[in-house]
């Protein structure tokens, strides 16, 4: 079985480097499967292209594919969709490594064993998270929304961890309206509605940043952003 891992970035020269050789030798000890790991830069005005291009050199098993458009979404979806043909799974995953590595295996194990998509969760039992109070607020009060408003059984939409079939790639995703942030969401909702079947799995996860290296992601904004996505999917039909 062949892999591919998606890391949708901008401006990560901090963190680019370091972070890439954790995930590129943790696959190469725990995996098994063929693998490639693919970081799409959403047109980065810093160093982020050169840290990557270095262990591009270096590692056979990382590749960088530039998009000159900015976008989490658009940046996953470019990178799944050029890759189509040649991959039985692909996965996506922030590049801050919030979610911790070991929960890798689980979401291939979920696909292996015929889900067409298998998602990291917070809100299992046996997942561990450390979060400020106003992220956990956040995720709360988002939690409860999407229940009231799609009626969603799925416990957490928006943990950048999540694997899928070439079968999402080629139906689902190119319904997908959204580009940013809410693209995973929405990908979710409609694999859901659609029946297809969904796994969540249980991780570990913390934020990683530090001090100097804040998260970009405005809370404010991006609620307004996501309540205004989820009333488009609500009232669409």
């Amino acid at each position: 079985m062949r892999i591919l891992f998606v890391l949708p970035v901008y401006n990560e020269e901090k963190i680019i480097k370091e972070n890439l050789l954790q995930l590129n030798t943790y696959l190469a000890d725990n995996l098994v499967d063929e693998y490639l790991i693919v970081v799409a830069d959403n047109n980065s005005t810093d160093r982020t292209a050169e840290q990557i291009q270095k262990l591009v050199e270096q590692n056979k098993n990382i590749y960088y594919f530039f998009i000159k458009q900015k976008g989490k979404g658009l940046a996953i979806k470019a990178a799944w969709q050029k890759y189509i043909d040649s991959f039985d799974v692909f996965i996506f995953m922030d590049a801050d490594l919030a979610t911790d590595l070991s929960a890798t295996n689980g979401l291939i194990q979920e696909i292996k064993n015929g889900a067409d998509m298998a998602i990291g969760s917070r809100y299992l039992k046996e997942a561990k998270v450390k979060r400020t109070v106003l992220r956990r607020l956040f995720s709360l009060v988002y939690r409860l929304f999407l229940k009231i408003f799609l009626g969603t059984k799925i416990k957490d939409f928006p943990c950048g961890f999540k694997a899928v079939t070439p079968r999402i790639v080629k139906e689902i995703i190119p319904q997908i309206k959204n580009n940013t942030w809410f693209f995973d969401t929405e990908m979710v909702y409609l694999a859901e509605k659609n029946n297809y079947k969904i796994k969540e799995v249980p991780v570990k996860w913390h934020e990683p940043r530090t001090k100097g290296n804040k998260s970009r992601v405005n809370l404010l904004k991006v609620s307004w952003q996501y309540f205004k996505e989820v009333l488009r999917l609500k009232f669409k039909d």
